[in-house]
């Protein structure tokens, strides 16, 4: 039964992030990732003998424990991939900033040398 909320969520959330994308506010490789997260749910709800398999293969005392493991390390490599991403743009940022400036003093100087 869990199965039915499951792929209606997956569903529910694939076009949120469809009409996100339609609306310019998530990018495409962003928008891979979740395509690829969503399918991996749909395939888990279609088939939990993958999770049961993998689950005593690594020796879990329960199947929902290996579920929250990989959903926390999943998780936890997209935010260190935003955090990067983050500090990436900040740095480039700044950078810009200072050209901008630079540039800005550097025509009001030879404005005043012209005077």
């Amino acid at each position: 039964m869990y199965w039915t909320f499951l792929i209606a969520g997956v569903i529910f959330a694939l076009t949120y992030v469809v009409v996100k994308i339609r609306h310019h506010q998530l990018a495409t490789a962003d928008a891979v990732f979740w395509f690829l997260f969503a399918l991996i749910l749909i395939v888990i709800a279609i088939f939990p003998q993958i999770v049961f398999f993998f689950s005593n293969l690594l020796g879990f005392e329960s199947p929902a424990n290996f579920v929250f493991l990989c959903l926390l390390v999943v998780v936890i490599y997209r935010q260190l991939s935003a955090s990067v991403e983050n500090a990436r743009l900040r740095t480039k940022l700044t950078q810009l900033t200072q050209s901008v400036a630079l540039s800005q003093v550097s025509d009001e100087g030879q404005g005043d040398a012209s005077r």
